[in-house]
């Protein structure tokens, strides 16, 4: 009888315990951080060149080179890009 009741015990605070799954949060948000909020995604968002879709469902956004999201960063800001010039290529193109 006594084992009984502690098994009962047990299972009502297992129940009481998982039953509670509650989020705490705020439901609404206001207009000022609905205006940050999509400043912040025009930000983000680029204008793709091209997209590809793969046969595994992956779609790829591809992004003009001097517009990629990485040149955003303040210390990207006046970079340029200096491409490394391969020997080989320069050889096969001058003689083509």
């Amino acid at each position: 009888m006594m084992q009984q009741r502690s098994i009962c015990y047990i299972f009502l605070a297992m129940l009481v315990l998982l039953s509670h799954n509650e989020v705490q949060g705020r439901t609404k948000s206001s207009n000022l951080e609905d205006i940050e909020l999509e400043k912040q995604l025009k930000f983000l968002n680029k204008f793709t060149v091209k997209t590809i879709k793969t046969n595994y469902g992956d779609i790829y956004d591809c992004v003009d080179f001097y517009k990629q999201p990485a040149f955003d960063h303040r210390l990207l800001q006046s970079h340029t890009f200096h491409p490394k010039v391969c020997l080989h290529s320069l050889l096969f193109t001058s003689f083509t």
